[in-house]
């Protein structure tokens, strides 16, 4: 690959963690509740991104089946994590809710077979101890109330349970189905799920004022389909230890407007557990390159 390729896939990947670092703060700021918030970043999103994934050859209709179900765990996974973003920190939710190819890595070697090098169970053991000092940590602070803390920690603990399960399944289908694809049939499967679960737990539909129509369309375009579409364009030409450490800017991003917009400071063992996370994810990431 020719250097001036890579760094355009580097800056991508970069842009695009950075973008999808926002999402915790527009569901924070919205004028809806979270499911409701969700479900108008996915449809926002749906035009845009059915100009890139409507193009021929379209999926197979089994392909089409196991996509909707993609979207579905896409769906959950958001879902969890935004409702933790209301019961814990923001650091704590994304960061937890990043754990998601410690688990892949899980179900693969489960389900599949793959073999794991030792270095693999280690990192993630070495993650799931981070998961545990921010959790600890969180609760030293005081952040939030003691019980809805915890629920919060494990909702985003859980969400990478269904992230993970989206990937498998991306994995799979992303030799014969192109990534617009891919992105707009789980997409319109999220926004499905996320619809019928805002309608059966939250009383507002729609925003009542400009400043609410602007935060969720700003979710739709700029974090789903600007955000999630220049990751994909990254990731796709990058190794898969590079891109693991790029997209770090996600959760590092939504820490640092967090402590900045609402005053959620990150002591001494929240920053440790962070880097635990971190580091176990990098390690396992490497070993299944």
């Amino acid at each position: 690959m020719l250097p001036s390729a890579r760094a355009r896939a580097v800056l991508a990947a970069m842009a695009g963690a950075t973008l999808i670092g926002l999402a915790p703060i527009g569901i924070r700021l919205s004028e809806l509740g979270p499911q409701a918030t969700n479900f108008w970043r996915f449809a926002l999103a749906l035009p845009i991104l059915a100009l890139w994934g409507l193009r021929r050859p379209a999926p197979s209709s089994r392909d089409l089946a196991w996509l909707a179900f993609a979207g579905i765990l896409f769906g959950l996974e958001l879902s969890l994590w935004a409702a933790a973003l209301g019961l814990t920190t923001i650091a704590n939710a994304t960061l937890l809710a990043n754990m998601t190819p410690v688990f892949a890595a899980l179900f693969a070697w489960i389900l599949f077979r793959e073999r794991l090098k030792p270095l693999a169970f280690a990192g993630g053991a070495v993650a799931l101890a981070g998961a545990a000092m921010l959790t600890l940590a969180r609760a030293q602070a005081g952040q939030g109330h003691a019980e809805q803390g915890w629920l919060g920690d494990a909702l985003g603990f859980s969400a990478a349970f269904g992230y993970a399960g989206y990937l498998l399944i991306v994995r799979a289908l992303g030799a014969r189905v192109g990534v617009g694809a891919i992105m707009f049939w789980a997409s319109l499967s999220a926004m499905a799920y996320t619809f019928c679960l805002s309608v059966a737990t939250e009383t507002a539909l729609f925003p009542h004022t400009w400043r609410g129509w602007a935060i969720v369309v700003g979710l739709g375009i700029v974090v789903q389909a600007g955000g999630q579409g220049l990751i994909a364009y990254g990731v796709a030409r990058l190794p898969i230890v590079v891109s693991t450490v790029l997209l770090w800017m996600q959760p590092l991003s939504a820490a640092g407007l967090s402590w900045a917009l609402f005053g959620e400071a990150l002591g001494p063992m929240a920053f440790a557990g962070a880097a635990f996370v971190l580091g176990g994810i990098y390690f396992v990431q490497r070993t299944r390159q």
